[in-house]
């Protein structure tokens, strides 16, 4: 049986840790300050996933991998993916 969480990302400057297993499926914006996404829960383990919201003209780390972008309004936010948090 397959099953899709949803998760939310504060739109705050800050990498934020979230317990899943499966792919991201959908980005999307409900509210200005969060970012949400939808994600496949898959058979194996979840895993601790860092994600963070970056705004249009942001630099972004080179290591951080895409997900998916959510307009709100003038608003586009940005959601990526990195393995090491700290190193921003």
């Amino acid at each position: 049986m397959t099953q899709i969480y949803r998760y939310e990302v504060p739109v705050d400057d800050r990498w934020h840790a979230h317990d899943l297993s499966g792919r991201v499926l959908h980005v999307d914006c409900r509210k200005l300050d969060v970012v949400e996404f939808w994600a496949l829960a898959s058979s194996g383990p979840p895993g601790i996933r860092y994600f963070r919201v970056f705004g249009t003209g942001q630099t972004i780390p080179g290591h951080a991998v895409y997900h998916g972008t959510a307009d709100y309004g003038l608003f586009v936010w940005h959601l990526f993916e990195t393995n090491d948090p700290k190193d921003n």
